[in-house]
């Protein structure tokens, strides 16, 4: 068998596996839920736990396969090999970030910051690797077959742009561990249900069935900062399996950027825009997360529109380019419809939404005001169990000594 063939059948195994293990969960964990709601809390642990397991593996060996099918190491290797580089370091660094949180809290922000840190030096290096590949093709030399200028400036825009709504997003001071971990399962799960693709555009892009959906209840849970850094990654992802790349600069736009785009979806519900009453109380999360998605899909719609127009003004002038690439990235409108017919229909189930709103962060924010040191705080349970916490068990448990009463 041809080892792309094997790629291509393996990847639809993995995905009917996820499918099937997400099937499984739910019907026991609605079972554990109502017959034994007192293990439900373990039975969340243990299901994220082999999830996420279950994703790290899948992606190893879908990469492994995919660099023993022949990749050419003088040119798309330039490109394959760096961004696969990147995924290695975002999923270490979660990883690190999860064993910092089982014994220290405050140890995930110094895991958090070297993984940035070594993200973004890695980053730069990919980017130098594309240009020599590009540099390799003669794209650069010729000149004639993209506005280099254009798109570099729309590029830098959007960094800005994303940057800002980084910024604009609430602080958290709840649980890492769970956030993290949810961030993992998502971004395995849209990247899953990305290979079901309905309708696949020529010259990349493509309709999936609601790959978007679990990175945009991600976003409406755990916020926008967080939503930004799930989409920034899922945007990679993106480029390993379905890769159109004519310039650095487009592959940013059409990639990280576009896709990083779809994390300022949850910011309607992170602010409590609607704030509906009575029997319509129940559709302000609803609300919240139809305005998000849209106001993400323009963004990513808008990225998508610039990179094409720069990128292949070779097709005619700047007027034509643009029309064409108007009317080509309109796929990502019924894309994001999709997403909102099935959205919809889950944020209509009460248990849903009353899940969701439970195990999410929203409302959660961190407390600037002095904290009254004599008063203790109780913290809300995440369903994980800190090192930390089992010591202050300890002390609270143990025997008074009693030596001196002996005496």
């Amino acid at each position: 068998m041809d080892i792309d063939v094997l790629f291509d059948k393996l990847a639809f195994a993995i995905l009917y596996l996820a499918v099937a293990f997400v099937g499984l969960a739910i019907v026991v964990g609605v079972l554990v839920y109502f017959f034994k709601k007192d293990k439900f809390g373990d039975f969340k642990k243990y299901f994220i736990g082999i999830g996420a397991g279950m994703a790290l593996c899948a992606l190893t060996v879908l990469t492994y396969i995919k660099v023993e099918s022949g990749i050419d190491k003088d040119s798309y290797g330039l490109v394959f090999y760096p961004v696969i580089a990147e995924i290695v370091i975002a999923v270490a660094g979660m990883f690190a970030m999860l064993i910092c949180s089982l014994f220290n809290k405050k140890a995930v922000k110094i895991a958090g910051i070297t993984t940035g840190v070594l993200l973004l030096g890695g980053f730069i290096a990919m980017m130098v690797e594309m240009s020599k590949y590009y540099d390799v093709l003669g794209n650069l030399s010729k000149g004639k077959d993209f506005s280099l200028a254009g798109l570099t400036v729309s590029a830098v825009i959007f960094m800005v742009l994303i940057a800002v709504i980084y910024f604009l997003g609430d602080k958290r001071n709840i649980s890492d561990t769970r956030s993290i971990v949810y961030g993992a399962i998502s971004i395995a799960m849209s990247f899953a249900l990305s290979y079901i693709k309905l309708v696949e555009l020529p010259q990349g892009g493509s309709i999936t069935l609601a790959s978007l959906l679990p990175l945009i209840i991600y976003c409406c849970m755990f916020g926008t900062r967080r939503g930004v850094i799930a989409c920034l990654i899922y945007g990679v992802l993106q480029a390993i399996q379905d890769p159109f790349i004519i310039h650095p600069m487009q592959f940013l736009l059409d990639y990280p950027l576009a896709f990083g785009m779809i994390g300022v979806s949850g910011i309607f519900v992170e602010k409590g825009v609607f704030k509906f009453k009575g029997k319509m109380q129940r559709f302000n999360q609803m609300a919240g997360f139809v305005c998000g998605a849209l106001i993400a899909v323009i963004g990513r719609y808008i990225c998508h529109v610039l990179s094409g127009m720069f990128a292949f003004t070779s097709y005619g002038n700047v007027g034509a380019a643009l029309a064409f690439s108007l009317g080509y990235n309109s796929f990502a409108f019924i894309d994001i419809a999709i997403v909102l017919g099935v959205g919809i229909i889950l944020f209509l189930s009460r248990s849903f939404t009353a899940q969701m709103m439970k195990s999410s962060d929203i409302g959660k924010t961190v407390q600037t005001a002095p904290v009254d040191e004599t008063h203790e705080v109780e913290e809300e349970d995440d369903g994980f169990v800190y090192l930390d916490d089992l010591k202050e068990q300890e002390k609270q448990t143990a025997p008074e000594d009693t030596d001196g009463e002996n005496e």
